[in-house]
């Protein structure tokens, strides 16, 4: 008897931690969610700046361990959802990425599991627009982005 409510527990608690990671499947060509382009100059839609430290609208930190992830970025395969980022060409989002200066949002960079998003990815660097890709919605969000 006992064991079986423990196996029940356990069932449970380990679906919690699944339904809480996303799945995000990206990817340079074909048809996606959304399309997004992202670019280091001109104007675009909104803009994203990236910093080391201090302070910023959320943190992000790059994990190699899956389980701790909050989103999962896969490059092929099935996930919650697809995101085309584009270089050039027309995207449903333009997005300026700028390094320094006034941005709409800032994301800091964070090297510890402190960060408010942990990120994982099979590769082994996790390119801007990568990181852009996977938390889209967030962004937006901060942004204030009209067509959410």
């Amino acid at each position: 008897m006992n064991i079986k409510i423990i196996i029940v527990l356990l069932i449970i608690f380990n679906n919690n931690l699944v339904l809480g990671q996303e799945v995000v499947v990206v990817k340079n060509s074909g048809l996606g969610d959304i399309s997004i382009r992202v670019r280091e100059s001109g104007f675009g839609d909104f803009s994203v700046g990236f910093k080391d430290s201090g302070f910023g609208d959320f943190s992000v930190g790059i994990t190699s361990i899956k389980s701790q992830a909050n989103c999962v970025i896969e490059h092929s395969g099935f996930g919650d959802r697809s995101v085309v980022i584009k270089d050039s060409g027309f995207g449903d989002i333009d997005i300026r990425i700028k390094e320094g200066g006034f941005a709409d949002v800032t994301i800091v960079r964070r090297n510890d599991s402190f960060a408010d998003y942990l990120i994982y990815s099979a590769k082994d660097q996790v390119t801007n627009s990568e990181i852009i890709a996977a938390l889209i919605d967030e962004i937006k969000k901060k942004a204030n982005y009209k067509n959410l």
